[in-house]
């Protein structure tokens, strides 16, 4: 597995991770499925904010996620619906999905960026033959390959997580959408690298 690949998994545990995480561990030591919920849409909103300052700037997406983190938490708080919660970490995960599908319609595969910065922060050889390569019309097609698969599945996912979130009883629904979120990325993560290995051989 190349350093690239190692730090894109990483840092999708951090972003996607680290909330599951925190999730769980509330729920461990006998927190509620609301508080639990609660603990892991908080360290989800300071892992965004701690990123934009890490970087000494917030692009629009992140500007983005700090605004509905912010108005979600707010929200169910006001309104006392647990739901809610985890309706706006779905709508989230919906927004990804459109804006990955979205950029491949204007031609500006938002994976290629992704793997451009994961790049350029590797440095040495992983950048040289990154930008070497960048421009190769066969990996031009892999990002817009990649882009749409997971924005599709990402869509998919979030849909069935709201589903979930008002169909099943609250404890249950809380379990299922931590749970079909583990397996949507387990699941798209294992496809990138799969494909990616394939993609090499030939």
């Amino acid at each position: 597995m190349t350093t690239v690949a190692r730090k894109m998994i990483f840092t999708m545990f951090l972003d996607v991770g680290l909330p599951v995480v925190a999730y769980y561990a509330a729920n461990l030591l006998g927190a509620s499925a609301y508080v639990s919920l609660l603990a892991g849409t908080v360290v989800a909103g300071l892992r965004t904010v701690w990123v934009a300052v890490a970087q000494r700037r917030v692009d629009l997406f992140s500007a983005f996620l700090v605004l509905l983190f912010g108005l979600g938490l707010g929200l169910s708080f006001l309104t006392g619906d647990p739901r809610l919660l985890l309706a706006k970490e779905s709508v989230t995960t919906f927004c990804a999905g459109v804006a990955l599908v979205g950029s491949c319609a204007l031609r500006r595969p938002l994976v290629y960026y992704a793997a451009r910065r994961f790049a350029q922060s590797a440095g040495g050889d992983q950048q040289r033959e990154f930008e070497a390569t960048a421009h190769n019309a066969t990996l031009r097609r892999r990002w817009y390959q990649i882009s749409l698969v997971w924005g599709v599945g990402l869509i998919a996912d979030s849909v069935l997580r709201i589903v979930g979130v008002y169909t099943l009883p609250f404890n249950t629904a809380a379990s299922w959408s931590q749970v079909l979120m583990i397996v949507a990325f387990a699941g798209l993560i294992g496809w990138t690298l799969l494909t990616k290995r394939r993609a090499e051989r030939a």
